[in-house]
């Protein structure tokens, strides 16, 4: 998850690197004055973190700005210094999507944000579904099925960019900006190999095909049509070896001299 971190203090250090061991990547804007060519020349993001230390004045202006620009993006702000109800209202009001205060445990500002960004895409839940493929970001497992499939970290990881995005082109460039940080990003084959292992896996645990290829240009994720769920169930049937029922012969036991 890749977001947008906006603050009126230089001590976000803490605050990103710890985002950033739960998978969410944060670029950080030059102030809150910044925010809106920030989105449209780094992006794309999935939301705007906004983290204040003073009056929210300043920071409300700047959300407000956003919504009349057309700007649309889910947008969290952070209250670390004092906020009445009035001005926390106010803020809600000009366009932010929800307020949090300190003391928060990371774990929860990251759910937070996952769920805010599930429903800017239409998810109601943590449990993402395409065909008979369940994504849950809340077990952070894939389940076929009822099916656990056995998917790495970063196979889980580029599964999860795919399902928030169902029905988006995803170019490799997408894919990098959203998985890995610019100084560590390896080459964008890696791209490739995932999606690759993915396919398999999935067909592997019996999934109907999700992933498609858009040659030249990068994937999508698509919801395949009932037949196709229904007729990858029935192979999967027919290859299931069916349970051993009734009386077990066992080989007989003969005495010895």
């Amino acid at each position: 998850m890749r977001i947008l971190l906006a603050a009126d203090t230089d001590a976000t250090e803490a605050l990103e690197q710890g985002l950033a061991r739960l998978g969410v990547l944060a670029d950080r804007a030059e102030g809150f004055d910044d925010l809106a060519s920030a989105i449209t020349l780094s992006g794309p993001y999935e939301l705007v973190l906004m983290v204040t230390r003073g009056s929210l004045d300043a920071a409300q202006a700047a959300v407000r700005e956003l919504r009349r620009a057309g700007q649309t993006l889910p947008l969290l702000v952070l209250a670390q210094g004092g906020a009445d109800a009035a001005s926390e209202r106010a803020m809600l009001h000009a366009g932010a999507d929800d307020l949090v205060r300190p003391p928060i445990h990371l774990a929860v500002l990251q759910a937070r944000m996952q769920a805010m960004a599930r429903r800017a895409r239409g998810f109601a839940s943590a449990a993402l579904t395409c065909g008979n493929v369940t994504l849950d970001q809340e077990q952070h497992a894939v389940w076929v099925d009822g099916i656990r499939v056995p998917l790495t970290a970063r196979e889980y990881d580029f599964l999860e960019t795919l399902m928030r995005h169902k029905g988006v082109l995803l170019t490799k460039e997408r894919f990098m900006a959203s998985l890995y940080a610019e100084a560590e990003a390896p080459d964008s084959k890696i791209v490739d190999v995932f999606v690759c292992k993915l396919r398999r896996k999935l067909a592997a645990s019996g999934a109907a095909e999700i992933i498609r290829t858009v040659w030249g240009r990068g994937y999508v994720l698509f919801e395949p049509a009932p037949e196709a769920v229904a007729e990858t169930r029935a192979q999967r049937r027919e290859v299931t070896p069916a349970p051993v029922r009734g009386w077990v012969r066992r080989a007989p036991r003969y005495a010895t001299a």
